[in-house]
């Protein structure tokens, strides 16, 4: 028998997470022996720590099933070839997605399958805050998008099932903790006919915000996880989403501003072009007075009208800024660098006055060590260096903003 390195045998026998998984919707028992409704992971570090990769198998399939409502689930593995050489055990696939489901699934397909009709009966938890339709004339699809709160123990016992695609689609997520009575939960529906011609529902996305406590009597929502899967995507349910927490939201006189906890880089994208749709709206941020420069009255119109906090308002006036500055006039475009320039350079120019009080009083005094200002570890040349290149960056996200409002028409109000 030829002898096998240790070392060869564990890189055939290893395989990518992310490739592994088979992840379904099932809306119809046809669905569940098509490819043509299946979907990956962006992520499963979670699940199969740290690298994502599973050991002892060849070709191996797991399946994660979902009914379209309910979420009743189904977990199942296939493999064409498990390890089987001595001192060498494979990973324990079930053991580690146990783990990070937290209610119970069903490992018999000939149950599951049977567990399907369940679903046609199911309906949305919560209160129904917004309707609405995505997709063109041809293929109209219906959303309805719920709200729900940590009172009602049978929606968190489903949001349970739920929360599993956060840990396969947002980096370094954690699970809600349901006994922080703070949280408020926003899920989007698909309402569809089926085959026969009845009427279902099936999750698409969701939100989950945190009430933060504001002085005195206020409260300050946080934006924590927003999801839509992969199915649903492209489709602009996200900024139906954003729109419906920020209906929900905009009456209550309580709230102060809305906010975003740490947001990717696409999500920022989204949230700015809502933000840039809904304060073109605005009188403040006509084309005119934008031209002007920034003033009071754009964050005072902005945060009474869509509560958006003062750092995103900020935001939002220079990619509007931008949107109406004409590219080709180089005296134009050269002033709306400068201003974007001069703000990035301010937080330097304080630290620098902040050191000039500060050798004033005590520099005379041996002992006492001056503040460090950035000019003193990086050169003249590095700093503005690095300044270009973050000027750069928000260009490139302004620009991907703007191509987005050209591409999908600004509101009536204020046409470029």
């Amino acid at each position: 028998m030829d002898f096998i390195n240790s070392d060869d045998l564990r890189k055939q026998f290893t395989v990518d997470g992310n490739d592994s998984m088979e992840i379904k919707l099932i809306r119809n028992p046809d669905d569940l022996h098509s490819d043509s409704c299946s979907f990956k992971p962006d992520m499963c570090h979670q699940i199969f720590v740290p690298d994502e990769q599973i050991f002892g198998y060849k070709g191996l399939k797991i399946k994660l099933y979902y009914t379209a409502g309910n979420l009743t689930t189904y977990v199942g593995m296939e493999y064409e070839e498990r390890i089987s050489a001595p001192g060498m055990e494979p990973d324990d696939v079930m053991k580690s997605l146990r783990k990070v489901i937290l209610t119970p699934f069903e490992t018999n397909f000939s149950e599951f399958e049977r567990l399907l009709e369940a679903d046609d009966t199911f309906r949305p938890h919560g209160e129904l805050i917004h309707s609405c339709t995505v997709g063109d004339s041809n293929n109209p699809r219906t959303l309805e998008i719920y709200v729900n709160t940590t009172s009602d123990s049978a929606f968190l016992e489903y949001y349970k099932r739920a929360q599993t695609f956060v840990l396969l689609y947002i980096d370094a997520a954690n699970y809600v903790n349901p006994d922080d009575g703070d949280w408020i939960f926003f899920l989007v529906y698909e309402k569809y006919r089926s085959v026969d011609m009845s009427v279902k529902y099936g999750l698409v996305g969701y939100a989950s915000v945190y009430e933060y406590y504001a002085y005195p009597a206020n409260i300050r929502p946080r934006m924590s996880q927003i999801l839509v899967l992969p199915p649903f995507r492209r489709m602009g349910i996200c900024v139906k989403l954003i729109n419906a927490i920020y209906q929900y939201y905009v009456p209550n006189n309580r709230v102060v501003d809305i906010t975003v906890e740490s947001p990717s880089v696409e999500f920022q994208r989204v949230r700015d072009y809502v933000d840039c749709i809904n304060c073109m709206t605005l009188d403040e941020f006509s084309s005119n007075k934008l031209r002007c420069g920034i003033n009071q009255d754009m964050f005072t119109q902005a945060k009474n009208k869509f509560k958006i906090n003062r750092k995103q308002i900020l935001r939002v006036y220079e990619i509007l800024r931008l949107y109406y500055t004409n590219l080709h006039n180089d005296k134009e475009y050269k002033a709306y660098l400068h201003e974007l320039k001069e703000r990035r350079l301010k937080p330097n120019k304080r630290v620098q006055t902040r050191k000039k009080k500060f050798m004033a009083f005590f520099g005379s005094d041996p002992e006492v060590i001056p503040p460090t200002l950035p000019e003193e570890e990086d050169s003249d040349s590095e700093e503005q260096a690095l300044l270009e290149s973050q000027l750069h960056n928000v260009l490139v996200e302004y620009e991907a903003v703007i191509n987005r409002i050209n591409k999908d028409g600004p509101p009536g109000i204020n046409q470029k």
